[in-house]
């Protein structure tokens, strides 16, 4: 395997931003003295939570192990910390800068992905929540998406009886940064319920969706609403729960989970 600590300037973003990516070269990559890219691995996009960046997946879990042993690309880029994932009204388009920028550059310098059955996303926490906004705003991108204790209706995270914000709405408050109001963020491509809504018309273009929380989370009603809701909406996504808190300690045991039964299934033949 190799790690990789990159650095370069977005054009979106403005500015020089990091990813990390964890690369499977040990296979043969080299034929008759010529470099083969016709091989393409399968590539797991890992968001970071709240107040994290690029590092986090790498200092608190086992994931280079686990791209190791599944022979997987990772790629962890760093979003804003309380970004949400968003095209930020008062800030950058991180969504934007996410979902186009971020993998035409990496999957065209690096033999990984190129169709949608060999991309997969996860994210913790505020993470989760991009994870999933991401595969739902564009299905047709990835395989599986998958929210580690993140699934929320997030117009009810931001209420008045929210946790996240809470009754807070001065200039300077997340809600305000990311989306301007309330009223903005309700039935836009950031909300999450109108996304369920708009998911539940087009099932069958939806990519495999898997949602985990630690049954001693703080914020496991949020993601049993989540859930109720899309059950309500005839939705199909794949729910796991256990033992554990907000925390690495469960992260780490269901990021292994996900690519054991999601990302990291795949046979010799399908690498190619």
């Amino acid at each position: 395997m190799a790690f990789l600590r990159l650095n370069y300037n977005s054009t979106l973003l403005g500015y020089q931003t990091n990813v990390n990516m964890i690369l499977p070269f040990e296979r043969k990559m080299i034929r008759e003295g010529v470099i083969d890219v016709s091989e393409r691995y399968p590539v797991l996009y890992l968001l970071h939570g709240g107040g994290g960046n690029q590092d986090d997946w790498v200092r608190y879990t086992s994931i280079e192990r686990y791209a190791e042993k599944y022979q997987i690309a990772v790629v962890m880029p760093d979003v804003g910390g309380n970004s949400f994932y968003a095209d930020m009204k008062y800030g950058y388009p991180y969504f934007q800068y996410l979902t186009t920028e971020l993998p035409e550059w990496a999957e065209s310098y690096f033999p990984i992905g190129g169709k949608r059955e060999k991309r997969f996303v996860a994210g913790l926490s505020m993470g989760g929540y991009g994870s999933l906004k991401w595969g739902l705003n564009r299905p047709e991108f990835f395989c599986y998406a998958a929210d580690f204790s993140g699934a929320s209706l997030i117009t009810h995270l931001f209420s008045e009886t929210g946790f996240a914000g809470g009754g807070e709405r001065g200039a300077n408050s997340t809600l305000v940064r990311n989306w301007g109001s309330m009223e903005e963020l309700e039935g836009s491509g950031s909300d999450t319920r109108y996304l369920l809504e708009q998911a539940a018309k087009h099932k069958e273009q939806l990519p495999g969706l898997y949602v985990c929380i630690g049954t001693e989370d703080f914020s496991y009603e949020y993601t049993k609403e989540f859930m109720e809701y899309a059950g309500k909406l005839g939705l199909d996504i794949e729910y796991e729960e256990g033992p554990g808190e907000h925390n690495w300690d469960f992260w780490d045991t269901y990021i292994l989970r996900y690519i054991e039964k999601y990302a990291g299934a795949y046979p010799e033949e399908l690498i190619r």
